[in-house]
């Protein structure tokens, strides 16, 4: 019967150890491995989420660039109701497809904050609404990351 016993407590103190193993090996191929993204988007807010009928919010986000040696291209296109307009200052953001857009030539380890200026409109007899605003970034034409924004417009 002892036999059996110092068996079991083999047993278990090889799983002990397999289990203290497995743990580590996992915590260094996690560290040795750790995916950094070639650009990142670190602040993505909108200002206010709440404005008056053809009030002005603003977008602003900032981009960081991991890649010690090649720049990139960014693009971030902004969606929504066809009553929200974006603009960079006062000028309006160039469409396509319903799409409004803003470009940017990201450098080697560089970052860069942006800011978008949102206006929004009510339809005659609304007195408040919210509008779905979808902003995707685009490194090199590939997506990366998104975000949405709902922006309520009253009538003050």
């Amino acid at each position: 019967m002892s036999r059996g016993l110092a068996d079991y407590g083999n047993l278990i103190f090889t799983l002990a150890v397999a289990l203290v193993f497995i743990a580590v090996l996992s915590l260094v191929a996690n560290s040795l491995f750790r995916f950094t993204p070639t650009v990142e988007v670190t602040d993505c807010s909108l200002t206010s989420d709440t404005i008056n009928n053809n009030g002005l919010t603003t977008i602003t986000f900032t981009l960081k660039s991991n890649d010690k040696n090649d720049a990139h291209t960014i693009r971030v296109e902004f969606s929504s109701h066809p009553l929200v307009t974006f603009m960079l200052g006062s000028q309006l953001l160039p469409k396509e497809n319903d799409i409004w857009y803003y470009t940017e030539n990201l450098n080697p380890d560089a970052s860069h904050t942006q800011s978008i200026k949102v206006s929004a409109s009510l339809e005659s007899g609304i007195a408040k609404l919210s509008y779905r605003i979808t902003v995707n970034f685009y490194r090199d034409g590939n997506q990366f990351y998104d975000k949405n924004f709902d922006l309520t417009v009253k009538r003050p």
